[in-house]
């Protein structure tokens, strides 16, 4: 499929998108779980960071294996969704979710395997359909948590990554639209208000485990790399250093993501 043919493809799936029903029955409910899914949203979002890096320099070896990576396993993840009957909501979302996945997983496909001498593609669609998708999985990941609220009380490690991630993807767009002159205050005061919420968040988690005998480290480590990636914020966008607030935050992501594994 040509790049022509993914864009227009793309662009009528965001355009009708929630004009869609499913066609096709529900079958057995697997248990979608707010942990799963919150898994799927990081993922996407670090599939988010490492295009937004790629858009930054297309010779960034890195971001395009890691793109790849996140790609391979969002493949496995997203086509395995199950359908749910006697929720109609539910099953519309999970619908639109199917329907979508297939059209950027193409289209972000052949950007990663574009050769790297060649120049950074046009993204705004794909990153479009990303961020719609993005939603949808934060919208069904919140309708699970009204009915069983409860499914979420071991969640705070995963959160704080995810919201690492967004943080990271936000300075990532900034980065691009000051490249391009494109300067915009409200993004700088998204990306403060981020930045807040997460020390604010990352401080309650220190208070909370910083005596659990093993949950401290992997929290002491975060609050450390934390610290190098404010001080890069605090400097933009004089001297942006997006590899930078890259690569801090996946770390960070692992250390959250390695705490929440010992609950």
């Amino acid at each position: 499929m040509s790049k022509a043919h993914l864009l227009a493809a793309l662009f009528f799936l965001l355009a009708f998108m929630n004009q869609t029903a499913a066609s096709e029955p529900p079958v057995k409910n697997n248990h979608l779980t707010p942990e799963h899914l919150l898994k799927q949203e990081l993922l996407l979002n670090q599939l988010i960071v490492n295009i937004h890096l790629l858009q930054v320099d297309f010779l960034n070896k890195e971001a395009r294996v890691k793109m790849q990576d996140n790609l391979s396993l969002l493949n496995q993840n997203i086509p395995a969704l199950p359908w749910q009957s006697g929720d109609e909501e539910t099953a519309k979302l999970i619908s639109s979710t199917l329907a979508l996945w297939p059209i950027i997983s193409r289209h972000a496909a052949w950007m990663a395997d574009l050769p790297a001498h060649s120049r950074p593609p046009e993204a705004s669609t794909l990153l479009l359909a990303l961020a719609k998708l993005d939603r949808k999985l934060l919208l069904l990941r919140q309708k699970i948590l009204t009915h069983k609220p409860n499914r979420g009380e071991k969640l705070g490690f995963l959160e704080q990554a995810l919201l690492m991630e967004r943080l990271s993807r936000q300075y990532l767009s900034l980065t691009l639209s000051e490249l391009k002159e494109d300067k915009s205050a409200s993004g700088r005061l998204q990306l403060q208000t981020l930045a807040g919420h997460f020390e604010q968040k990352l401080s309650k988690l220190g208070e909370q485990y910083g005596g659990h005998a093993h949950a401290a480290k992997p929290i002491r480590q975060a609050q450390v790399t934390w610290n190098f990636i404010k001080a890069g914020l605090e400097q933009f966008p004089e001297k942006p250093v997006p590899e930078l607030i890259a690569r801090y935050g996946s770390t960070i992501v692992r250390r959250l993501t390695s705490a929440h594994k010992m609950f």
